[in-house]
C-alpha cells in the first residue's frame, strides 16, 4: 500500500511558509495538505478539495518542516478562542519532525505535553541550532538538519517563456527597497495580505509561480530566508541582506552538500515511515 505523506498548509500572510511546503512536494509523492494552525483542516494535494477528516482512516505522515510558531496569541488565525492546537491529537497523523524550528519565544512549546510528544517521535531533526539546544536541554534526542528549501532543484521549476522574456537579466529585490528606478529592476514581497483569500492548495501554486519568476533573474537581493535558501539551492546569484538571528544565522553562513543532505533526507523519511 502506498505511504501517504502530507505537507503543511497555511493561512498566514507569509508566502515563505508555503515555499517550504512546495519544496517538500518536489521531494515526495504528497497526498494531503494539513493546515499547520488547525490540523483538523485537510485538503487533497492533487485536487485542492477540502476533505472531511472523519473520512480518513489511513495513517498520514506529516512533514513538519516549518516554524512553530509566531506567538501564542496568534495560534491559530481565525480561532476566536485563541487555543493552540498542538500537539496533534489525531492518531492518524504521524509527524515527521524534520527541518523543524520551534520558536524560542513561545514557552508553550516546552511544556510537559509538548516534550512528551517530541520524545514519542524522536529523534527530531532541527532547522536551527537554537531548537536543537532547547530539545537537548529537555532530554529529547535531536540532530541538526537545516532547511528543506536547500534541496530545491531548479529543474523542478517549470520553464515559462513569458517570465523568461520579462525577468532574464533583471535585478530582483525581495522585501527590500533601495529605491532604485530602472526598467530591469523588479520588487517582490513575501508578506502579502491577499494570501488569506487563498486556500492552502492555491497558496502552493502561488509559491511555485513566484519561484518561477526568480529563477530567471541575474541578481536577487532579499531579506527573506525562504527566498534566499531556495534561490541559492537553484544556483541563482542571490544575496541575503536580512536580519541575522537564531532562525537565519545557522543557514545563511553554511552551504550544505546538497547531494548528501538529500540522501540523508530520504534515509530519515524511510526510517520514520516504517
Amino acid at each position: 500500500m502506498r505511504i501517504k505523506y502530507a505537507i503543511l498548509g497555511y493561512d498566514t500572510i507569509n508566502i515563505g511558509d508555503d515555499i517550504q511546503s512546495f519544496v517538500t512536494s518536489t521531494l515526495l509523492d504528497i497526498t494531503y495538505i494539513i493546515l499547520r494552525d488547525n490540523y483538523d483542516i485537510i485538503y487533497d494535494f492533487k485536487t485542492g478539495n477540502k476533505i472531511d477528516k472523519n473520512q480518513i482512516s489511513d495513517k498520514i505522515y506529516l512533514i513538519m518542516n516549518g516554524w512553530f510558531m509566531l506567538c501564542e496569541d496568534h495560534w491559530p488565525i481565525g480561532n476566536d478562542k485563541g487555543e493552540i492546537k498542538f500537539p496533534i491529537l489525531n492518531n492518524n497523523i504521524i509527524p515527521i519532525f524534520i527541518s523543524t524550528c520551534l520558536s524560542k519565544d513561545v514557552k508553550f512549546l516546552e511544556n510537559k505535553d509538548c516534550i512528551e510528544y517530541y520524545k514519542k517521535y524522536e529523534p527530531i531533526f532541527c532547522r536551527d541550532k537554537t531548537t536543537l539546544t532547547m530539545l537537548e536541554n529537555n532530554n529529547v534526542k535531536s540532530n541538526f538538519f537545516g532547511c528543506l528549501t536547500q534541496l530545491l532543484d531548479v529543474k523542478k521549476i517549470n520553464d515559462n517563456d513569458f517570465y523568461k522574456n520579462k525577468y532574464s537579466d533583471s535585478i530582483i529585490y525581495v522585501d527590500t527597497n533601495p529605491e532604485i528606478i530602472d526598467d530591469n529592476i523588479y520588487y517582490f514581497y513575501h508578506y502579502i495580505d491577499d494570501l488569506i483569500n487563498l486556500n492552502p492548495f492555491e497558496r502552493i501554486k502561488y509559491a511555485e509561480n513566484l519561484l518561477s519568476k526568480y529563477k530567471y533573474a541575474k541578481k536577487i537581493y532579499t531579506s527573506r530566508l525562504h527566498c534566499f535558501l531556495p534561490c541559492r539551492a537553484m544556483g541563482l546569484n542571490v544575496e541575503f541582506i536580512g536580519e541575522r538571528c537564531y532562525r537565519t544565522e545557522d543557514l545563511i553562513y553554511n552551504i550544505p552538500n546538497k547531494e548528501k543532505l538529500l540522501e540523508k533526507f530520504y534515509e530519515i523519511i524511510k526510517d520514520k515511515s516504517i
